[in-house]
């Protein structure tokens, strides 16, 4: 990872890039969901945007020259249960094994038998453990959330898991990897990079950015490259390789303002 990422408001860059938006024909927006556009929350399926977000978004979608989307550790279709009905948009979820088109065109990329059964065997491990009720079971993997304990709580479902895993192998590519709040059992082949790069051939030459808050959010900004900005979104700054860095949720709405702004703008 860089440095600390500058804050987008005393940025230079930030004019040049509106007006980059305003002549441009077209505009890429990618946005993370949880610890982004929504504050955690101890049930996660009760996290909702922070207050003003989804009247932005709203107004993106609504933009021809935008393509909006929406990049989330989560499964495609829960995370789609939590915006608002009638934003149309398109999510790539569970880290980018999923696709969800705004049309409701659905995509899950393919795994391999030993991994989806490697994912079923930890699943009754942890149900006979008495830890069913950490699982979020999605179509490529499964994340142990340990957020709702103590710290000897959270301790305990982490040696659990650990232990779980260290017992059953990596026989097929499978890692524990952590995010804000737990551990998540998933395959590298495919990341939120892999994401951003399938939309950047899709759309080549046009203005992107990515806004995300998590250690696997690092994969997509690495993605951007100099096709576009990136931006680490968090009340706290930390080492990243975000291009600048967002507070929530006032930086938040005032970037999407701008870029509703520029991107509407003739």
């Amino acid at each position: 990872m860089n440095s600390l990422p500058p804050l987008w408001a005393n940025s230079a860059e930030a004019s040049a890039w509106w007006q980059h938006l305003r002549s441009g024909s077209r505009s890429v927006l990618l946005l993370d969901y949880d610890g982004t556009l929504a504050p955690f929350h101890l049930d996660r399926f009760q996290a909702k945007p922070y207050p003003g977000v989804e009247d932005r978004l709203a107004v993106l979608a609504r933009l021809p020259r935008v393509r909006l989307a929406l990049v989330s550790g989560r499964s495609a279709r829960e995370l789609r249960g939590l915006v608002r009905s009638g934003i149309r948009l398109e999510i790539w979820g569970s880290h980018g094994w999923e696709r969800l088109d705004a049309d409701g065109a659905y995509q899950l990329f393919p795994m391999t038998p030993a991994h989806k059964a490697l994912l079923q065997e930890v699943e009754s491990e942890m149900a006979r453990c008495g830890l069913g009720q950490t699982l979020e079971v999605k179509p490529s993997s499964l994340a142990i959330h340990w957020r709702q304990f103590d710290p000897p709580g959270q301790e305990k479902v982490r040696s659990a898991v650990e232990s779980i895993f260290a017992r059953l192998g990596d026989a097929v590519n499978l890692h524990l990897l952590p995010f804000d709040g737990g551990l998540e059992l998933r395959s590298s082949d495919r990341t939120k990079g892999h994401a951003v790069r399938g939309i950047q051939k899709e759309e080549p030459d046009v203005p992107m950015a990515y806004l995300g808050d998590d250690l696997t959010d690092e994969d997509a900004f690495a993605a951007i490259g100099d096709r576009g900005l990136s931006f680490l979104v968090r009340s706290e700054v930390r080492p990243s390789c975000a291009s600048y860095w967002l507070r929530p949720p006032k930086d938040l709405l005032d970037f999407l303002d701008c870029w509703i702004e520029s991107a509407g703008a003739r």
